[in-house]
Parts: structure tokens; sequence; C-alpha cells
């Protein structure tokens, strides 16, 4: 194996140690979101919490290239008078955030925004449905398969009924198009900052080994880029 070959494998090697720690379900800590980042957006948190309590709890990941913008919706069914989104946005776009909240409070770029917003009733049921009708809980999520960190994706983990599911859809698959919740989601939210979508010309992103080894990105000035290896309950790191 030549050198220049071992060294993205090294890479690599180093970013599934520094991202294989199980998450509590926070983000803010920017150090703890890179070493429980997969964990966090396979929903181990609400699994675990699933085994124990039976909770009805969602986490709806989008990605949007991961260096560039990532929503993620937490929803407690359970909550009473009614349930609750915490909705977070992590995003590289310095417009979100420069100048007024850096010179107030330096660490904003680091962090997500944060929010809570109440369920309507009508809203949940609607989730509900749509998340049932996508195969969420009724299909296998497609194991093997290999989403880029630069494409467009939901990956939804939840606990319904005590039974935890997670599946993944990916622009441009026809499930992936199909879905309704986002545009629920978005509405309850009411959040300023855009949602960035998915391109026009039904196209797949991909990366191929070679560029997911250590390779970095454009879209952030030379994030890491990666593939994302579906797996029956989550998504792993994979070349």
């Amino acid at each position: 194996m030549t050198k220049s070959r071992l060294a993205p494998l090294g890479l690599l090697s180093l970013f599934i140690i520094l991202t294989g720690c199980a998450s509590s379900g926070e983000i803010d800590n920017p150090l703890n979101r890179r070493t429980t980042w997969f964990s966090f957006i396979s929903g181990e948190d609400i699994a675990t919490a699933c085994r124990v309590d039976g909770r009805e709890r969602y986490r709806l990941t989008y990605i949007a290239d991961r260096n560039v913008q990532v929503r993620i919706y937490d929803i407690d069914a359970d909550v009473t008078p009614m349930a609750q989104l915490r909705s977070r946005i992590l995003t590289v776009a310095a417009s979100d955030w420069f100048p007024w909240e850096f010179l107030s409070d330096p660490s904003r770029p680091f962090r997500p925004f944060d929010k809570v917003e109440a369920v309507p009733a009508d809203k949940l049921d609607a989730i509900r449905q749509d998340l049932l009708a996508s195969g969420w809980s009724t299909r296998p999520a497609p194991v093997g398969k290999k989403i880029a960190s630069t494409s467009f994706a939901w990956l939804v983990a939840g606990c319904r009924d005590g039974e935890f599911s997670f599946q993944a859809y990916e622009y441009p698959d026809a499930d992936f198009q199909a879905l309704t919740f986002p545009e629920i989601l978005y509405q309850i939210d009411q959040n300023d900052i855009a949602v960035r979508q998915p391109p026009t010309d039904g196209k797949r992103i991909t990366l191929t080994p070679n560029q997911a080894m250590g390779g970095r990105s454009a879209a952030d000035e030379g994030g890491f880029i990666y593939n994302m290896r579906v797996n029956a309950n989550g998504v792993s790191v994979s070349h």
C-alpha cells in the first residue's frame, strides 16, 4: 500500500475513534459533539431510554451538507399539556450570527441555534401518519447504504409504543421526495434561518472511498467529508 493511500486511512481511523462515543442527546459543546455525533444522529440516547420507559420521542435530522447546515428536530410527544418540539440548527453562515450575537456571546458560532415550541395535536398526528406511510417503523432501514456527508438526507430515530425504529431517506430517492413531515416541522419551528433545500437536478451526491477518507470540503473552508453507512439502528462513518 502506498504512503499516499496510508495517510487517508490513518485520518479515517482517527476520525472513527474520535466519533465513536455515546451521546447524551446534547450537542452544545463542540468537542463533545464531534466525539458523539454518529451516536447522536442515530438516536442512541432515545433507544436507551426507550428500553426503560417507552416514552414517545423522535429525532428527525435533516442533513443539507454536514459542513453547511444540519437541522435537528426532537419531538417529545408525552409532555403535557402539549407535545414539544426542540429545534437545533447547525450552520456555518456567518450572516446568521455576526456581528451582534458574536459580540455579546463569543461562543455563538460554535453552538447550535436552540429553540422549543409546542406541537399542536393535529400536526403531531400528521407527522406520525407520514412516518408510518414512509416506512419509518414498518420496513427495515437500507442497511449498507452509503450517504455522503455532502448529500441531502433525513435520518429519523424514535421510540413509539415501546419500540425503537430508525430510517434513512436520501435525495433524490422517491421516499425522500414524498416526505411531508419536513414542511410541518418548518411550520412549527418558525425559525428565521432559511432551510437549505436540496438541488432540483435529480442527481445523487456521492463520494468515492478516496474522497471520503480524510477528504476536505470547500463548503466550510476545509471541513471533513465522509460517507455514512446505514446500519439497522443508525449510521456510522465509512469510507
